[in-house]
């Protein structure tokens, strides 16, 4: 007789050679993306945030529905039927994209056995040691905010060396070069990261943009949002993508100089969001971005609904034409005012 599938609020898929893309059906419908990716030599796997730790209805009675057992104890098929990580033999790094509860909400699990280092952003410290129950939204949610301590605050452009180097200890060790290198994304949140990962030419960014996707989700921009610093920001990741793009197209044209007898064709970086979008074209989804951004703000976009949230007013813009882009921004009016006005869109 076929063994059934074991029932989970969490699905799981591989993305490329060493990571899966790990999607969570919670009951706040925000069906974050967690991506898990293993690195057996060193031995650890990194995590892009927690999710919610909260199940939907549906998944609610389920075998697994907490992230921790769902990667010690769940066989995967994409993982030759083991868990991603059996019986918790790999040590936890786990980079806090953002502190919204959606992303930080199952942290307290990888707190047992004192072996999980926490990353998150040194330019948003202020942002999370201030008033997490506030910034992660989990006062909006009525739930309890989590504690915990962020052993690691990445600089901007710094590239992740295993083991970090705590003030405590007094023993230098020798590090590792992990591949990662972090980026600090203010914007959507004061203390938004991306990281990529260099190995699979791969680049994970969070929630500062994705594609609405199936649920029609909009880029959302909570009250502590800055559209100004997003748009930079999101420069600044289109200029490191074409540069890796760049850089893999003269290292390809390099070997087939060597090889005439042999066409290698360039690897071009994907990008993957925390929400709806993974695998995309980086040049592509980041040019569609600032493409959409820019209509925004010199108001070629219509707003389609407004809402009123704890007295503030915001807009959802969105293309309704039939060739418009498949993205959409929800924000705060003032935000989105603001951004126009530094801009010079607000005539």
């Amino acid at each position: 007789m076929a063994t059934l599938a074991a029932s989970s609020s969490f699905t799981a898929r591989r993305i490329n050679q060493t990571t899966f893309v790990i999607r969570e059906d919670d009951t706040y419908g925000e069906h974050p993306l967690i991506y898990a990716k293993i690195l057996p030599r060193n031995p650890l796997i990194v995590l892009s945030d927690t999710g919610c730790d909260e199940p939907s209805d549906e998944h609610r009675h389920d075998r697994y529905t907490h992230l921790r057992e769902y990667l010690e104890q769940c066989p995967q098929p994409a993982n030759n039927g083991m868990p991603l990580n059996p019986n918790g033999e790999y040590h936890y790094i786990i980079i806090c994209t953002h502190c919204h509860y959606d992303h930080i909400g199952g942290i307290m699990q990888f707190l047992r056995g004192g072996t999980t280092e926490m990353v998150a952003s040194a330019a948003g410290r202020d942002f999370i040691e201030s008033d997490l129950e506030s910034h992660g939204l989990f006062k909006s949610i009525h739930r309890p905010t989590p504690y915990y301590h962020v052993t690691k605050w990445a600089q901007a452009f710094e590239r992740l060396r295993w083991p970090f180097e705590h003030k405590a200890s007094t023993v230098a060790s020798r590090t590792t070069d992990l591949g990662i290198t972090m980026f600090q994304t203010v914007g959507h949140t004061p203390d938004e990261l991306a990281w990529y990962d260099h190995e699979e030419m791969h680049l994970y960014v969070g929630d500062s943009f994705y594609r609405e996707g199936a649920d029609g989700m909009p880029i959302e921009f909570p009250l502590e949002g800055n559209m100004i610093e997003w748009i930079f920001s999101m420069q600044k990741l289109a200029v490191f993508v074409r540069t890796e793009n760049a850089r893999a197209e003269a290292a390809s044209e390099a070997a087939e100089a060597d090889d005439a007898d042999w066409v290698e064709v360039p690897r071009r970086v994907l990008v993957s969001c925390a929400h709806q979008t993974t695998s995309a074209d980086g040049e592509e989804i980041l040019a569609e971005l600032e493409q959409f951004s820019f209509r925004v703000l010199n108001k070629q976009v219509p707003v389609v609904s407004s809402q009123e949230r704890h007295g503030v007013l915001f807009d959802t813009w969105r293309e309704t034409t039939q060739k418009r882009t498949p993205m959409s921004i929800m924000a705060p009016r003032q935000l989105m005012e603001q951004a126009r006005d530094f801009f010079g869109h607000s005539r």
